[in-house]
């Protein structure tokens, strides 16, 4: 008998399943609150709210809606962009926000009589988190985007360790992965056979990604076997930060650069993440982020045998208008472009902080390769230059489609 009571008093198991979910849930959510802005951590994504948007949107009667038609009566031309909230602290079971405001966050009073003492006053918004979360605008933001430091050893690997350990599964995966990470990848000691390393990194049956030089460039000063070598690459001048072939519709996705015999004197390669530098631009400077990715500019190419033109912006973005795409920037085919005169001095001032971010040299990869060595980069993300050399060298170009090198990359590092 005791025993059947007992056995009725306990709840019902649904009830407990649902409470210990719920709990679950709940400690799912969490506020990191920082100065500019407040982070919601929310079913494994984070999502960012400026506090003076937070403040714009708030639904308060009769703070911020009028008592009789419910519309908003808070211009956010009043709102204060600098201060943040008194305090910020989830409510009733972390289903939502509460954002103590201080006073004057608002710095002129809004038209409607009964609600403007309220206002100049010290003021709470409450938001559900449901609320919060289909209203987002930033999510899984990432908020520290300065772009890489420019250790050349992160992405330097050795072919001989592989050789002599017997494991090429290793090899095929350590270039994945720095390319994957920091979009390239250095080898050394891989040997000269040129067709021998296109096979690292080229399927079978495919080909390598043939441009108006031919199929493989003989990037030397007394070339006699490739086509349109009337440019910079042919000859031993420096050549600044840029991306390849930029004036074509659907430019490589990658490039290697072989070291045949390197320069007496100089020569060196250096290379920076477009991509990273661009998010950067993005957080310090957006309105020339916005300039540089909505702006269409002319890249062209015009040779004695070889022409060719592309129109966009330097940054070109995904669909989504957020991640970007490509990065083209080619100083040295950067056609003439008519802009209105309201516009123009923003591009060059745009244009020019991009530029300081990508030359600062804290961020570049600076690689001197020896015979025998090569450097594969994504020519989508990576911008890359050469010193002006002395006496002879001979670096090999080759082009390759992204979806071949990770077709590629994958089929043998996953070989049995």
């Amino acid at each position: 008998m005791n025993i059947s009571k007992r056995f009725f008093t306990i709840s019902n198991p649904t009830h407990i399943f649902l409470r210990l979910l719920q709990q679950k849930v709940d400690q799912t959510i969490q506020l990191d609150p920082r100065r500019d802005y407040l982070r919601l951590h929310a079913n494994n994504k984070t999502y960012d709210f400026h506090y003076f948007w937070l403040r714009h949107n708030c639904n308060a009667v009769p703070q911020s809606r009028h008592p009789l038609t419910n519309e908003r009566i808070v211009d956010c031309a009043h709102i204060s962009l600098d201060l943040p909230p008194t305090s910020v602290k989830l409510i009733e079971e972390n289903s939502k926000v509460e954002v103590q405001w201080p006073p004057n966050y608002i710095t002129i009073a809004p038209i409607c009589k009964n609600s403007s003492s309220s206002l100049v006053d010290s003021h709470t918004s409450t938001y559900s988190i449901d609320w919060l979360i289909s209203n987002a605008y930033a999510v899984d933001r990432i908020d520290n985007v300065q772009p890489d430091y420019g250790d050349i050893r992160k992405v330097e690997i050795d072919y001989k360790n592989y050789i002599n350990n017997n494991n090429l599964n290793d090899y095929f995966r350590d270039c994945y992965q720095r390319l994957k990470q920091y979009g390239l990848v250095v080898v050394r000691n891989r040997g000269l056979d040129t067709e021998t390393v296109i096979r690292d990194f080229l399927p079978d049956n495919c080909h390598v990604f043939e441009s108006h030089f031919g199929v493989i460039e003989d990037l030397r000063t007394d070339n006699k076997t490739n086509k349109n070598t009337d440019q910079l690459g042919y000859t031993n001048s420096a050549v600044d930060l840029h991306t390849d072939q930029p004036f074509i519709d659907n430019p490589p996705g990658m490039q290697m650069l072989q070291c045949i015999q390197k320069a007496d004197i100089g020569g060196d390669n250096h290379l920076v993440n477009s991509h990273k530098a661009a998010l950067y631009l993005r957080e310090i400077n957006p309105e020339a982020f916005y300039l540089l990715s909505t702006v269409a500019v002319k890249f062209h190419r015009k040779q004695k045998q070889f022409e060719s033109l592309h129109v966009g912006p330097i940054i070109e973005l995904e669909e989504n208008g957020n991640d970007i795409k490509k990065v083209r920037h080619s100083y040295f085919t950067f056609a003439t472009f008519q802009y209105p005169f309201w516009l123009m001095n923003s591009f060059y001032k745009a244009y020019q902080a991009y530029s300081t971010i990508l030359k600062d040299e804290k961020y570049t990869f600076n690689v001197l390769l020896e015979s025998g060595d090569f450097l594969l980069y994504d020519n989508y993300r990576m911008l890359h230059a050469r010193k002006e050399f002395q006496g002879e060298r001979f670096m090999r170009g080759i082009y390759f489609n992204h979806e071949q090198v990770w077709t590629k990359l994958e089929f043998e590092m996953n070989k049995k």
